[in-house]
């Protein structure tokens, strides 16, 4: 499946993601609910050419997440993941969102 840098930018940055760019890359860090940075949940992307996310990039970035599968990042991109479910999802994961 072929997913779009911009889509996931758009769906993190609604979703509790601040975008921090530096060098050739784009951070994403998680913020709690009263918008402090998580530092244990965060993932980047490369600045590069390609429009598309790659599937090896896909497969860290669930990792980076703390997503248990790769479709529920694909889910969380195309919003039927929601920003509520995301963080009920890492609170049982014993982090503090």
């Amino acid at each position: 499946m072929s997913l779009k840098k911009r889509d996931f930018s758009k769906a993190a940055t609604s979703k509790g993601y601040i975008e921090v760019r530096a060098g050739n890359h784009v951070f994403y860090r998680f913020t709690d609910s009263e918008g402090k940075i998580c530092d244990q949940v965060h993932t980047k992307m490369s600045h590069g050419s390609a429009k598309d996310i790659s599937d090896d990039l896909l497969a860290k970035m669930y990792k980076q997440m703390k997503f248990d599968k790769k479709t529920d990042l694909e889910e969380y991109i195309k919003c039927t993941f929601t920003e509520e479910k995301y963080r009920n999802h890492l609170r049982n994961k014993g982090y503090e969102v």
